[in-house]
């Protein structure tokens, strides 16, 4: 029996935290075969397939051990080289994402236990041709400003100077401190991929991260050239809202404060905001606190 442990995810990019789960894994499970397994979906994230694998060897993932999947659930591409009469299946996540979907447990319609079972508490462990199974592994904190995810990485690399760019890179995958060319290479798809995109937030402890990101910089934040206009477009599940902020603020981090602020107010979670400077799209705005000032009268109300 083999045992076979995959490590499913966006990567976007792969980083310090990631390669911590991944060889948590393998001391989890020290006589498995660990897989990292990623799409190539770029419809929400920036990454190329060549280049999240790039820098996944970059950070120490084994050479073969990083594929791609058409869905990082089924890994149909990994599993289909081991015995599902015999071999035993199981996926890993962070702790941090034990309430996102998919949830291990429950049970069919017919009554019987789903396919996809919570490792912990399991007795016996079944061939994955009848169930695999979910292990959560501890979060892990990386990198100088304590991140926690690749939205951190996102959003503080658009702050740093060139300089402070490959220092990054270099703390975020030490092999690349003998490797200055490779560093600079990962600078090189940094930069194509989110050098010039605006900054990704969610709920999940972002402003701090940002916060801290943001004092990598020269000057600890990026000031917008004669208070250019930014705008929020923010995405809700599979809604689309875009919030115009006007030129009433001074960087990109007071513009993300102002817009968490508002959603924290109208009590709103699993969202996601990209900041940018520039116009609104008018076929996009929907009304929805459609400018600053309609913000502050709405809370001087």
């Amino acid at each position: 029996m083999t045992t076979v442990v995959i490590m499913p995810g966006g990567f976007h990019p792969f980083h310090p935290g990631h390669l911590a789960l991944y060889q948590s894994a393998q001391r989890a499970f020290p006589d498995a075969e660990v897989y990292v397994a990623a799409t190539n979906d770029k419809s929400d994230r920036p990454f190329d397939i060549s280049d999240k694998q790039k820098i996944a060897y970059a950070a120490g993932v084994e050479p073969g051990h990083f594929v791609q999947v058409k869905s990082p659930f089924r890994a149909e591409e990994i599993a289909s080289q081991y015995n599902p009469n015999q071999d035993v299946l199981i996926f890993v996540r962070s702790e941090k994402d034990a309430n996102t979907q998919p949830q291990a447990g429950g049970v069919k319609k017919d009554g019987s236990a789903s396919y996809l079972q919570p490792l912990l508490g399991a007795k016996r462990l079944e061939p994955f041709a009848r169930h695999a199974y979910m292990a959560y592994l501890p979060t892990v904190e990386f990198g100088p400003t304590d991140m926690t995810s690749a939205t951190q990485i996102r959003a503080a690399w658009p702050t740093l100077t060139p300089k402070r760019r490959l220092a990054l890179v270099m703390s975020l995958y030490p092999s690349t401190k003998q490797d200055v060319a490779g560093a600079k290479d990962i600078v090189r798809i940094f930069d194509q991929t989110i050098g010039g995109v605006a900054e990704d937030i969610s709920r999940r402890g972002f402003l701090q991260g940002m916060s801290a990101a943001a004092g990598l910089a020269t000057t600890g934040a990026v000031r917008a050239q004669e208070k250019s206009n930014f705008v929020a477009v923010v995405k809700i599940g599979n809604e689309v809202r875009q919030l115009d902020l006007g030129n009433k603020f001074n960087t990109s981090q007071e513009a993300a404060e102002f817009v968490d602020n508002i959603l924290s107010k109208k009590g709103l979670q699993g969202y996601t905001v990209s900041i940018a400077r520039g116009q609104p799209k008018t076929n996009e705005n929907q009304g929805w606190a459609a400018t600053y000032e309609d913000y502050v009268e709405e809370r001087r109300s």
